[in-house]
């Protein structure tokens, strides 16, 4: 045959010449390794694997053209004290943004004048008036804590006041009342000496208002300076966060404040990281695993040697090629040298399992290593051009990622196939001298493979009734199993990035992931703002008109009277004076008031007594972890709560009275640093829009997505961005598919030049296919963004068992279970096994994503392998007798 006289050509040439043909392969690798390492990059960006020309890029690149990046480090800064959290904002700000060598911007509210002045008009009404009547019951004990702010002054004043009760002044009992629900809180998570330290703010502010949310969780944002030479561009920027972060958490003044980064640059910088360590450890051991695989087959060092190091040429080329094709590699294409692993070793596995066979048979060396290749050198091509044709299908789909990918793994593959045919011969020939020569054993393996092909694949009508119940039963899984949008779900579990932005999504005061709707003009922003919060998925929309607050006149009637009520309030300097002597008295003196209080109210069935009671409940808990800590730690407690009423309690009321002064907003008022963030460079305006649900899933983020595309159908930002690119994603690899399944059915006809044995080799595909969906279905797993890209490979590469062993069932005598005990059997087996070796070695991974690479391709694999070991030789034994 024509192939066969080529390839006892190249095998003549190998076998002459076998150091010639090393030595080209070391150069060539070495070559290619040098070249990678100057010349290839890598694009670490969501947006380098995006399709350039869509509409939705388009409107995504003239939002960024009007406002610049908005790529920012967010960093969430969060505590019970909203005094504390702000101090250790403005801290963190005044340090970065003076770092212009890595931050372009930083941005953080609550450094600017703009919201210390006027913070509380920004406060919904409801709000402000629940400030004046929380504030109106707290004059009276603020007012006597201007003397002398301490525990003794408030248990003392709280204990006249009751007192003033008891004796028949009924104004007092709202203010009485007022407090112990505030004090009660406090003494809740304070008693036994483990709980957060009560503050004062809780007395002006329910702690459940959006502003006091909103003090609770602030956020800063940094714009970082990319280094686009790096592995990951905004690595130095984030390290810098980082540790300045760490710095100031140290600081005693800062306890109980936490911070947590997240943003894209952050998410990106996790993901690359997390990936690139997951695919170093994935690739030692898939080699690894490889490596012992081979020595169990091969059953012996040296064919194990030359078939590693012809892999391991093929890589080195592979990585070559990628870096002249392309050039670069992104998130998904990083992943091609695990994956020739086990598909590049495959084409070395059949050469070399048929040279021992001839060997075992008592051919000579020369002749079976000739064998060995001439006899599958069609075969493989076969087997390769498949594989190839799988992963060219990628080009032609509109995902430049996916391109990319399909270019430099079909290239890879060529690679690993020129080198099995020159590479591998030259080793084995050098090998020959340091082989002992087996021992014919031709008779005995022929009974033993007619024994065990009687038992194994003496009923192929019941194969084939029983794969096909299987087939019927795998319907359902196939109409169950779904396919999960949510990217964060591809992130590595616990990553801080990832519960940040799960944090913020939830957080309506600072929700980071909004569409985005431009404007012309404050006219067109104020009628699409209302025509947006109308709609049913939409929360809030954020704009330059929101900077100005809404209702200012009755706001500002609110704060004057309040600033009035507080006018005297005049706190002195906090001094950490106990009067530990005086504290029993006046502790015994407050406690059998509040009972007395309890007692009458209970005696008249007020409303209120429920209230009291539960009051003096506490505060007997509380009075016990005192006298159970009385000999030990008592007095840090009693110092620690003193000073997490009073200590900051004089610059808070200088802040709230600064406040309290607010004058009204105009917008001309805005801070430049404020307005930059919605006007844009030729004037439009930016809304941004947040939704009233979680968008992380493609059904409400479909539906919001409609909803604010009926307003503006340019509507942009990450979740359009996400919501499309998904989408092309998910068509791309059906359509890689469907172009894999089409090229798959003409190599096969090329391969077997008749339409029988074609659809012969298409069916134990498809069996294995429908196995494959049914595992995912009963382990709980879905398709995905990342492993999706495996339903094309899947085609491509078990077909090659189907291949093998069709091409040995036609050529050479024996049943099509002989074929399966042969060397050809023995090889796919293995095949399988290494491919599960390479792919499913990505399972170490912390990443999401490339775990699920790995689970599902290991799935599919299994169950292809079933498929073609098991039914394909039933098929062929019904349907193609020879």
């Amino acid at each position: 045959m024509k192939e066969t006289a080529k390839s006892s050509l190249l095998f003549s040439f190998a076998a002459r010449r076998p150091w010639l043909v090393l030595a080209i392969a070391l150069v060539l690798s070495v070559l290619s390794l040098w070249l990678t390492s100057q010349r290839m990059e890598f694009l670490t960006g969501r947006d380098d694997l995006m399709p350039r020309n869509t509409a939705f890029n388009r409107d995504y690149q003239a939002f960024r053209a009007e406002f610049g990046s908005m790529e920012d480090i967010v960093v969430v800064i969060e505590g019970q004290d909203p005094e504390r959290v702000g101090a250790f904002g403005t801290r963190l700000h005044d340090v970065l943004a003076k770092d212009r060598a890595h931050f372009s911007d930083v941005f953080y509210p609550y450094a600017l004048p703009f919201f210390r002045d006027n913070g509380l008009l920004f406060m919904p009404l409801e709000d402000i008036k629940e400030l004046r009547r929380n504030l109106t019951l707290a004059a009276p004990f603020l007012r006597a804590l201007s003397a002398k702010p301490s525990v003794q002054t408030l248990f003392t004043h709280l204990t006249g006041s009751m007192d003033q009760y008891l004796a028949g002044d009924e104004k007092k009992l709202p203010e009485i009342m007022f407090m112990l629900d505030k004090l009660g809180a406090g003494f809740t998570s304070f008693g036994t000496g483990k709980g957060s330290v009560p503050s004062m703010e809780s007395v002006f502010m329910n702690k459940d208002s959006a502003f006091a949310r909103a003090g609770r969780q602030q956020i800063l944002t940094a714009l970082p300076v990319r280094d686009i030479s790096g592995f990951v561009p905004a690595g130095a920027a984030i390290a810098v966060v980082r540790g300045e972060v760490a710095r100031l958490k140290a600081l005693p003044e800062f306890k109980g404040v936490t911070v947590g980064l997240t943003g894209t640059p952050v998410l990106e910088n996790e993901e690359m990281a997390t990936s690139e360590k997951d695919i170093t450890l994935a690739t030692v051991v898939s080699l690894a695993l490889t490596t012992v695989l081979l020595l169990f087959a091969f059953r012996g060092v040296l064919n194990v040697a030359a078939a590693m190091v012809s892999l391991l040429v093929a890589i080195s080329v592979s990585f070559g090629f990628a870096t002249v094709a392309v050039g670069h590699l992104n998130i998904l294409s990083m992943v091609f040298a695990v994956m020739l692993i086990g598909i590049g070793i495959e084409y070395g596995i059949q050469v070399v399992l048929r040279y021992q066979e001839e060997l075992r048979r008592g051919a000579p060396e020369l002749p079976a290593l000739e064998t060995g290749l001439t006899r599958n050198v069609w075969a493989i091509v076969m087997a390769a051009a498949t594989v190839a044709a799988a992963f060219l299908t990628f080009v032609f789909t509109d995902f430049r990622g996916i391109s990319e990918l399909g270019i430099i793994a079909a290239g890879g593959v060529v690679i690993c196939v020129l080198v099995t045919f020159t590479v591998l011969p030259a080793m084995l020939v050098l090998l020959v001298r340091y082989r002992k020569k087996p021992s014919p054993v031709k008779g005995s393996i022929e009974m033993e493979d007619r024994l065990l092909s009687r038992i194994v694949f003496g009923n192929p009508k019941i194969v084939i009734g029983l794969t096909a119940l299987l087939c019927l039963a795998s319907l359902y899984p196939l109409s169950r199993v779904s396919f999960d949008y949510n990217l964060m779900n591809l992130q590595a579990k616990g990553l801080e990035s990832v519960n940040y932005a799960y944090k913020l999504m939830k957080s309506k005061e600072n929700s980071g992931y909004f569409a985005v709707v431009m404007a012309k003009d404050a006219e067109d922003a104020r009628a699409k703002t209302a025509r947006l919060e109308a709609l049913p998925t939409v929360d809030h929309v954020v704009s330059i008109n929101t900077l100005v607050p809404d209702h200012q006149a009755e706001k500002l009637a609110e704060l004057e009277a309040v600033r009035r009520e507080l006018a005297d309030v005049k706190p002195a300097p906090y001094e950490e004076d106990l009067s530990l002597m005086e504290l029993p008295r006046v502790f015994e003196a407050f406690r059998n008031s509040s009972v007395k209080v309890k007692e009458r109210l209970e005696k008249e069935r007020r409303p209120e007594a429920k209230q009291a009671a539960a009051f003096v409940a506490t505060l007997d808990k509380f009075f016990a972890g005192l006298e159970k800590e009385r000999d030990r730690n008592a007095v840090g407690m009693l110092q620690d709560f003193q000073g997490g009423m009073f200590r900051d309690l004089p610059a808070k009321i200088e802040m709230l009275k600064q406040s309290l002064a607010a004058k009204p907003v105009t917008e001309a008022d805005v801070p430049k640093e404020l307005r930059s963030r919605f006007v844009g460079k030729t004037g439009k305006l930016m809304l941004q829009v947040a939704p009233k649900k979680e968008i992380f899933n493609r059904e409400p983020l479909e539906a919001f997505l409609k909803d604010v595309r009926s307003v503006d159908a340019h509507a942009t930002g990450e979740p359009v961005m996400v919501y499309e690119s998904m989408t092309i994603m998910r068509d791309s690899y059906r359509l890689a598919f469907i172009y894999a399944f089409a090229a798959i059915v003409g190599i096969l006809l090329v391969a077997f030049r008749s339409v029988k044995f074609a659809l012969i080799g298409l069916v134990p595909l498809v069996v294995g296919l429908l196995f494959m969906v049914s595992g995912m279905w009963i382990f709980g797993i879905s398709f995905n963004s990342a492993n999706i890209i495996v339903m094309p490979l899947v085609l491509g590469i078990a077909v090659d068992s189907g291949i093998y062993i069709i091409n040995r069932y036609r050529r050479e005598e024996g049943s099509a279970g002989s074929v399966i005990l042969s060397s050809t059997g023995v090889g796919v087996l293995l095949n399988t096994l290494t491919i599960m070796a390479s792919f499913g070695a990505l399972m170490v991974a912390r990443h999401q994503g490339v775990f699920s690479i790995g689970a599902v391709m290991s799935l599919g694999m299994v169950a292809c392998q079933v498929a073609f070991m098991v039914t394909l030789p039933a098929v062929l034994t019904l349907a193609a007798k020879k």
